[in-house]
């Protein structure tokens, strides 16, 4: 994170608060939120990568943007307290880090109890700051109340402010998806309460794929207008020549008893999410030792991170369990590796149940590689799988072979395992899919294309110049 007093955090300060630009006030309540997102932190993940290139767009476009998010704590890697304000070097986008007296993570299942401090805290920092606002977009639930309560003074002073809200999920969607025994621990009846409530104050809601949408209508009795699913950047995400890969290997060594040399001949099947059991890795561990005993040469690199105790001690427990240490790496946080992961890999595979769009499989389609993931992944779905995909049965079960991607039933096991060795082999199918995967992919699913059409819609223009 960057430091608050640093020169060039001065110099953009200046520059932000010269700007004449539309402003957005864009809340991301949860997680550990800031320039470099680190996923796998808490709570930390998909959405915060939604959110930061959702921004940059915006910047791209003539608009400046400060996203608020919770802080007050320490930040779970480096211990730099989450506080202040930080400036991105292009001066035109910064992130407010809110405080409620509290000075721990708290998860966002516990966050209700946190919202009128953070309120307060919001309407202090702005009223300070002295500057007007044109347009808030909140993200997720616990956003939404911030911004729906926010705007309530705002109101009361004639000031209200157009409010769009993202919510990536919605609690009667995971309520759906979650086992029963799990509902009191998320608090997902307190979670829909809160949702039926906000929307009744909202000018507009932004669906992120088209389960959303129809979870909007069908649970909540709402027609949310707008559509804005996780988009690429298909300058990190594109697909890449070998020598441009070359230096990844040596990087996966690292974590691998194989060198460079030996992995390289191996066949890499990726998984990168924040470690978490919605993401289903055990699914994906057992599948890959039925698929190892198939193709000899197959190598599984997944994201398992150390801070997300028990589960993983469990998921390097159940890799041992499968005498699979030699044949599967786990990673930590490889933001910076991401985009050559996906291009060394033969295949992207998520068994996840819980996912508002499916961003790292969108990534890893613009990166030329095919999909396997579960019927729960809405990109995948709605648009890799096709029109007309290829039944296959596996014990009873279907599995989907489509344009350029494979999707099964979430947590069948011998599915996966059943998808992956059949890609693996057959590298003429695995190659095409991969192709289809990144046409599908880009240029439709880009930030430009997709933030252009939604600010159309919103019909909130850019205003440019400095302030006088």
């Amino acid at each position: 994170m960057a430091n608050p007093e640093d020169p060039c955090n001065h110099t953009a300060r200046e520059r932000f608060a010269r700007s004449g630009r539309t402003h957005v006030l864009m809340i991301t309540n949860h997680g550990v939120h800031e320039w470099q997102v680190v996923p796998g932190l808490p709570d930390t993940g998909g959405q915060n990568v939604y959110v930061n290139q959702f921004t940059e767009a915006l910047v791209e476009q003539g608009y400046r943007v400060s996203i608020a998010n919770r802080g007050g704590y320490a930040h779970p890697k480096t211990g730099t307290l989450q506080s202040g304000v930080v400036y991105h070097p292009s001066g035109f986008a910064r992130i407010l880090y809110l405080e409620d007296g509290r000075s721990e993570f708290v998860r966002k299942e516990d966050m209700d109890e946190q919202i009128p401090a953070l309120v307060d805290d919001l309407d202090h920092k702005i009223r300070a700051d002295k500057d007007r606002y044109d347009l808030i977009i909140s993200h997720y639930w616990d956003a939404g109340k911030i911004g729906v309560l926010f705007n309530q003074r705002c109101e009361q002073e004639g000031q209200r402010i157009p409010h769009v809200w993202v919510p990536h999920s919605l609690g009667a969607l995971k309520k759906r998806n979650m086992d029963p025994s799990t509902w009191a621990n998320l608090r997902i009846d307190e979670r829909i309460a809160n949702e039926q409530e906000l929307i009744r104050s909202l000018d507009g809601g932004v669906a992120t794929s088209t389960a959303i949408r129809d979870t909007f209508r069908n649970d909540y009795g709402y027609e949310a207008r707008y559509f804005l699913p996780p988009c690429v950047d298909e300058q990190r995400y594109r697909p890449r020549q070998e020598g441009e890969v070359e230096p990844v290997w040596e990087f996966l060594a690292g974590f691998s008893p194989l060198s460079s040399e030996e992995l390289k001949r191996r066949k890499l099947v990726t998984e990168i999410s924040r470690t978490d059991k919605t993401k289903r890795k055990d699914v994906l561990i057992r599948a890959f030792a039925q698929t190892r005993r198939e193709v000899p040469e197959a190598l599984l690199a997944v994201s398992i991170d150390p801070h997300a105790e028990p589960l993983h001690g469990s998921l390097l427990a159940l890799i041992r369990e499968l005498g699979l240490e030699g044949d599967v790496i786990a990673l930590g946080s490889v933001w910076e590796q991401l985009p050559l992961i996906y291009n060394a890999s033969s295949l992207f595979c998520t068994p996840s149940v819980m996912e508002g769009f499916g961003m790292s499989a969108q990534e890893a389609a613009a990166s030329g590689k095919p999909v396997v993931a579960s019927d729960l992944v809405p990109f995948v779905c709605e648009y890799l799988l096709g029109n007309e995909p290829e039944s296959t049965a596996v014990d009873g079960q279907t599995v989907q072979f489509g344009e350029g991607a494979v999707v099964v039933p979430a947590d069948f096991v011998e599915g996966f395992s059943a998808a992956m060795t059949r890609l693996l082999k057959d590298d003429e199918e695995r190659q095409r899919m991969g192709r289809r995967a990144c046409e599908i992919t880009v240029p439709y699913f880009t930030w430009q294309h997709m933030t252009a059409a939604l600010l159309s819609d919103l019909g909130v223009a850019p205003a440019e110049g400095e302030k006088q």
